[in-house]
C-alpha cells in the first residue's frame, strides 16, 4: 500500500503572486513547488541547500511579497535580496559566492591555518590576554589579510586547549565573539588609551604584581615572583555581590543556562534589556562569568529558542524556592497594565497610564505579602479580570508546587468584585480572597458597636523613625450573603485623617487584625510595580511580533458578550430616559402649563416604547470570539517578553535580598538603594591567588568615615558567606573595599 504524504501551504497565491504556491510536506523535509496545478519542482527544507536558496532568490526576483517569503521560509529580506541579486548578475563566481552564505569566504586560508598553528605556541607563552591581536597583527602584515577576531576564535580554542590541556572559554573569547573589538584595537593602534596596567596602593604591591603590556609579571615579593598571584582590572567586579544567584540560574537550565546568566547580570548592571548591553564590557564580564555573547542579533535569536514554557517554569520554580514561597500563604494579586502605543490592531482595555480606555498589555503579578514578585502571566482584554483570576490562580499553585492541602489566601484591589468571583472562592477549599468591598457607604462610626482596635507601626526614614496608624473595626457577617465576612474599618493615619473602608473575605477563621493589615499593605505591591519599572524594565516589550485571534481559536475559551447593536439600542434608550425624566419633572412643578412639552413627553413615551420592542427581537448577545476575529485583532506574541520578564524578577529579588544586610547596617531608608546598586555596578581590580579571588571594588562615591565602616563590613561579611566565582571554576570569592587614591595608572602602548 503506497504511503500518502500530507502537505501544508506555508506560501499562497495573491495580487503580486497569482501563481505560485509552495507547501511543506508531513515531515517537514522537502518543500513542493507548484505553478498554478502543476507540480514544478521539490526541494529539501534545508536553508543550506542551494536549491533552496535558488528556489527563494527567483521567488524573490518574480515579486513575490517579501513578508510572506519571510514568514514561508524563514530568511531574512536582506539574505533574499543578496541571493536575488546573485541569480540576476548572470556572475558564476557571484552566484557561487551568495550560494556559500555569509561563512562560505574563507579567509582563513590553509597557509594562514598553518602560520597561526606555528606562532601560537610562541605568542601564547609571551601573553594570556593578547595572543589573538598579536596573531592578527602578524598575519597582516606577513599576508596582507585583515581577519576578524571571530575568524580566529575556533582554531585558537583548539590550540588553547592543547597548550593548557583543557578549553575554558575567558576573556579571549569573549574578545573573539566582540564584532567590536578589532575597531577598538584599532584605536589602540593609534594611541587611543585603551590598554591600560593598574597597580594597588604602595602597601598592597606586595600582594598585586604590576603587569607589563606582554602580560608578564614585574617582579612584587617571592610570592609575585613565584607567578602565584595575578590581577586584573575588571569593570564590572561589583556584580560579583550576587554570584550566588548567577550560578544557580545557569544551574536551572540545561543546556543555555550560562546566557540567562549573563542577562541576569547584565539586568543588574542596568541594561534592562538586549540593546542596553551594548554599553556594558562584555569581555570584562566574561572574565566574570566564563562565557558571554556579545553580538545582539545571535542573542535574539538564542532568546526565541530559550523561551520555552518548560524553561520558564523552571526559572519561576526557582525564584520561589530563593524567596520560600512554599512557607508562604498569603500573597497579593494585581494586573499590572502596560500602555501599548504601536500600531499593531490589539484589544483595548483600562489602563491607568493612559488615563481611561486604551489598548493595553496585563501582566498579572502576584507577590508574596513581604513585597517579593514570584510569578507573572502576560495577557490582553479578551477575558477580563474576573474571568481569568481563578484559573491564573490554579496556574500559580500547579507551577509552584504548592500541593493541595495547603490553603492560599489571595489579596486583590476591587476590581474582582463580582458575585460569581465569591461563590467560586465559598465553593473553594484550598483558596480563600480578601477584597475591598465596592460601593462601601460611611456610615456615623459613633453609633456603631465596636469588635475591636489595634494599632500598626510603620518605619518612613529608618527603624526608628516610626509612624503611628490607629484601626478600628466592626466584624460581621456580609448583609448580602451571610457567607461571607464584613470587616467595617476606620483608618486614622498619623496627621489625624480618618478613612472609612469595607473589607469582604470568605475566610471566617482567620484573626481580624492579620485580614485588615494585609488589605492595608498593598501598596507594597503597587511600589514594587513602580521600582521593577524603573529599575528593572518590567514594561519593556521585548518583542514585537503578533499572532491574529484567527489563529488563536483553537487556544482561546469561548466568551458571550453584548451585540454591538443591542449596546446601540441601549444607549438610545438612556439618552431618550434622560430627557423623559427632565421634561416630566418640570412637568410635575408646573402641571399643564407647556402644551409643547406635553406633546415631547407622548413623543418620547411612544419612542422608549419603540426602542424597547426593538431590543426585544435583537440578539442581546454574540460570541466575543467570532467579534475579534471580524476585526482582525490579534494579541502579542509575549513568549520572549515572559522569560525576560522571569529573570528581571529574580534580579529584582536578588537584589534586595543583598541589600537586607546592608539596609541593616546603614538604617537609612532613602538613599540605601541608590548606594547599594553603586556598589555592585562598581569596577574593581581581581587579585587571583591559586583557588581564591580577591575582589577589590571601587565605587564612585568619596565615603565618610562611618559609610566606610558600613561598606567594609559589609563586604567583610559577604565574604564569610563563601561565594564562589560565577565561572564554574569553583574558586572562593572575598571582597574588600579599595582606595582609589592609591592607584598609580600607567598608559601602555599595545
Amino acid at each position: 500500500m503506497e504511503q500518502q504524504v500530507y502537505l501544508q501551504r506555508i506560501l499562497g497565491t495573491d495580487k503580486k503572486n497569482p501563481v505560485f504556491t509552495v507547501y511543506r510536506d508531513s515531515e517537514g523535509d522537502e518543500l513542493h513547488v507548484y505553478y498554478g496545478a502543476q507540480l514544478l519542482e521539490v526541494v529539501r527544507a534545508d536553508k543550506e541547500d542551494p536549491a533552496f536558496k535558488l528556489l527563494v532568490g527567483r521567488l524573490y526576483n518574480a515579486g513575490v511579497k517579501v513578508k510572506n517569503l519571510k514568514n514561508a521560509f524563514g530568511v531574512d529580506r536582506k539574505t533574499m535580496k543578496r541571493w536575488g541579486a546573485a541569480l540576476k548578475s548572470g556572475d558564476p563566481e557571484a552566484l557561487i559566492e551568495a550560494l556559500r552564505g555569509r561563512g562560505g569566504h574563507r579567509k582563513l586560508t590553509p597557509e594562514i591555518e598553518s602560520y597561526v598553528r606555528m606562532r601560537f605556541p610562541s605568542i601564547y607563552g609571551e601573553t594570556r590576554y593578547e595572543y589573538s591581536k598579536r596573531l592578527r597583527d602578524e598575519i597582516d602584515r606577513v599576508f596582507g589579510k585583515r581577519l576578524s577576531p571571530e575568524t580566529l576564535r575556533p582554531l585558537l580554542q583548539e590550540l588553547k586547549g592543547q597548550a593548557d590541556g583543557c578549553s575554558e572559554p575567558g576573556v579571549e573569547d569573549a574578545e573573539a565573539s566582540d564584532p567590536e573589538a578589532e575597531k577598538r584595537e584599532t584605536a589602540c593602534d593609534k594611541g587611543s588609551p585603551h590598554d591600560q596596567t593598574t597597580a594597588l596602593s604602595p602597601a598592597n604591591r606586595q600582594e598585586c604584581p604590576v603587569l607589563s603590556p606582554a602580560g608578564e609579571e614585574m617582579a612584587a615579593g617571592d610570592e609575585t615572583a613565584a607567578g602565584e598571584v595575578e590581577a586584573q582590572f575588571c569593570h564590572h567586579a561589583g556584580i560579583l555581590v550576587f554570584s550566588r544567584v548567577l550560578v544557580q540560574v545557569e544551574q536551572c537550565i540545561e543546556p543555555g543556562g550560562w546566557l540567562l546568566k549573563q542577562w541576569v547580570a547584565t539586568i543588574l548592571l542596568g541594561a534592562v534589556n538586549i540593546e542596553q548591553s551594548k554599553l556594558l564590557n562584555l569581555s570584562d564580564l566574561a572574565s566574570l562569568l566564563g562565557r558571554t555573547l556579545s553580538s545582539l542579533g545571535p542573542q535574539r535569536t538564542q532568546l526565541t529558542e530559550l523561551a520555552s514554557v518548560a524553561n520558564v517554569e523552571q526559572l519561576l520554580r526557582l525564584n520561589g524556592r530563593r524567596v520560600g514561597v512554599e512557607e508562604c500563604g498569603d500573597f497579593y494579586y494585581d494586573p499590572h497594565a502596560k500602555h501599548y502605543t504601536g500600531m499593531q490592531h490589539v484589544l483595548k482595555g483600562w489602563c491607568p497610564a493612559a488615563g481611561g480606555v486604551a489598548k493595553a498589555l496585563y501582566l498579572d503579578f502576584i507577590h508574596t505579602v513581604g513585597g517579593h514578585p514570584v510569578y507573572v502571566e502576560h495577557t490582553d482584554n479578551y477575558e477580563d479580570l474576573r474571568a481569568r483570576f481563578y484559573k491564573t490562580a490554579e496556574r500559580f499553585c500547579l507551577v509552584m508546587g504548592i500541593r493541595g492541602e495547603y490553603v492560599v489566601t489571595l489579596i486583590v484591589d476591587r476590581g474582582i468584585y463580582s458575585h460569581e468571583v465569591f461563590e467560586r472562592f465559598i465553593a473553594s477549599p484550598r483558596f480563600h480572597i480578601i477584597t475591598w468591598q465596592k460601593g462601601y457607604r460611611r456610615v456615623v462610626w459613633a453609633d456603631q458597636q465596636i469588635t475591636g482596635s489595634f494599632v500598626l507601626q510603620r518605619p518612613r526614614n529608618n527603624s526608628t523613625d516610626l509612624r503611628t496608624y490607629r484601626f478600628e473595626y466592626l466584624d460581621r457577617p456580609w448583609p448580602r450573603d451571610e457567607r461571607m465576612r464584613q470587616l467595617r474599618v476606620q483608618a486614622t493615619n498619623p496627621e489625624g485623617r480618618t478613612v472609612q473602608v469595607g473589607v469582604l473575605t470568605d475566610d471566617l477563621e482567620r484573626k481580624a487584625e492579620e485580614i485588615v493589615v494585609h488589605i492595608f499593605s498593598r501598596w507594597i505591591q503597587e511600589n514594587d510595580f513602580k521600582y521593577l519599572d524603573q529599575h528593572f524594565g518590567i514594561n519593556e516589550i521585548t518583542s514585537y511580533a503578533s499572532t491574529a485571534y484567527k489563529r488563536l481559536r483553537d487556544c482561546v475559551d469561548e466568551r458571550q458578550m453584548k451585540s454591538g447593536e443591542y449596546k446601540a439600542l441601549e444607549q438610545e434608550r438612556q439618552a431618550v430616559r434622560r430627557e423623559l425624566k427632565k421634561l416630566l419633572l418640570e412637568e410635575h412643578q408646573h402641571p399643564g402649563r407647556n402644551t409643547r412639552r406635553q406633546e415631547r413627553i407622548a413623543e418620547l413615551d411612544q419612542r422608549q416604547a419603540g426602542i424597547e420592542t426593538r431590543m426585544e427581537q435583537t440578539e442581546k448577545e454574540c460570541s466575543r470570539l467570532d467579534y475579534v476575529i471580524e476585526q482582525q485583532y490579534v494579541r502579542l506574541d509575549t513568549r520572549n517578553k515572559k522569560l525576560m520578564d522571569v529573570l528581571k524578577i529574580i534580579a529584582r529579588n536578588a537584589f534586595y535580598d543583598s541589600l537586607g544586610p546592608f539596609k541593616e547596617r546603614y538604617n537609612n531608608y532613602r538613599d540605601d538603594h541608590v548606594l547599594f546598586r553603586n556598589l555592585t555596578q562598581a569596577p574593581g581590580v581581581l587579585i587571583e591567588r591559586g583557588g581564591e579571588v580577591e575582589v577589590v571594588l571601587y565605587p564612585t562615591p568619596n565615603y565618610a568615615p562611618k559609610m566606610e565602616r558600613i561598606v567594609k563590613q559589609f563586604l567583610a561579611d559577604l565574604t564569610a558567606t563563601g561565594l564562589l566565582m560565577p565561572d564554574g571554576s569553583g574558586r572562593r570569592l572575598s571582597f574588600r573595599l579599595g582606595d582609589k587614591e592609591g592607584i598609580p595608572l600607567a598608559i601602555v602602548q599595545a
